[in-house]
């Protein structure tokens, strides 16, 4: 008797630790658990940063932006924005010269296992921007007009590593490709500029500060 009574408690038990488990494994794994409906997180964050990317076959430095708020630290929607300048390799002559502009709109940003201290992010952002053609000289003189510009639109998918520095603090790495409607454009000396001037992959390097 003595030892059915001890099997049935050791059934029991068992049965009772299976159960505790697959709670335990449903509530860390599941997203919309019942017990965890109402624990949405909130957070933010700002970043600054710097890219690389060829613009019509120059080199091109561009400054990077972005402002997001977070959902469940998983999730980003916010604004982000670039401008770049391709007369890294300035040449002198008057037929020479550089594009110039910027680019920006809103932001979405999915974010893979967050609070592990190394993981990924998939920003896109969708939206607009405008691009002028400057002579190489156009800085010495001030009464230079910008004759040439043009508006497109964007989308520039991208993936980022992400490195958990501190709570408050990210640093991330990546790429991302820029996709336009193409730019209608003539040189100084009245030559289209390539369609697709703006068109390629630029990688980036990024400064995050906020909650996380």
């Amino acid at each position: 008797m003595k030892r059915i009574v001890l099997i049935g408690l050791a059934v029991s038990l068992t049965f009772s630790i299976h159960g505790m488990a697959q709670k335990n494994r449903n509530e860390f794994s599941t997203i919309f658990d019942k017990e965890d409906s109402n624990k949405i997180e909130h957070g933010g964050y700002g970043s600054f940063g710097f890219g690389y990317s060829e613009i019509n076959g120059k080199d091109a430095l561009l400054a990077n932006f972005k402002a997001a708020w977070l959902i469940n630290h998983r999730l980003g929607f916010g604004f982000a924005g670039s401008g770049f300048v391709n007369n890294l390799d300035k040449k002198q002559g008057s037929d020479e010269y550089y594009l110039s502009g910027g680019y920006g709109g809103f932001l979405i940003e999915p974010i893979l296992m967050p609070k592990s201290p190394i993981h990924l992010s998939f920003p896109v952002v969708i939206g607009a921007g405008g691009v002028a053609v400057l002579p190489n000289n156009f800085w010495d003189n001030a009464y230079n007009n910008i004759n040439e510009y043009d508006i497109y639109f964007v989308v520039e998918p991208g993936v980022e590593l992400e490195l958990n520095v501190v709570k408050f603090f990210r640093i991330s790495m990546g790429a991302a490709y820029r996709i336009t409607n193409g730019v209608l454009l003539n040189t100084p000396d009245n030559q289209p500029v390539d369609l697709g001037a703006l068109d390629g992959i630029t990688y980036n390097l990024n400064f995050k500060f906020g909650k996380f």
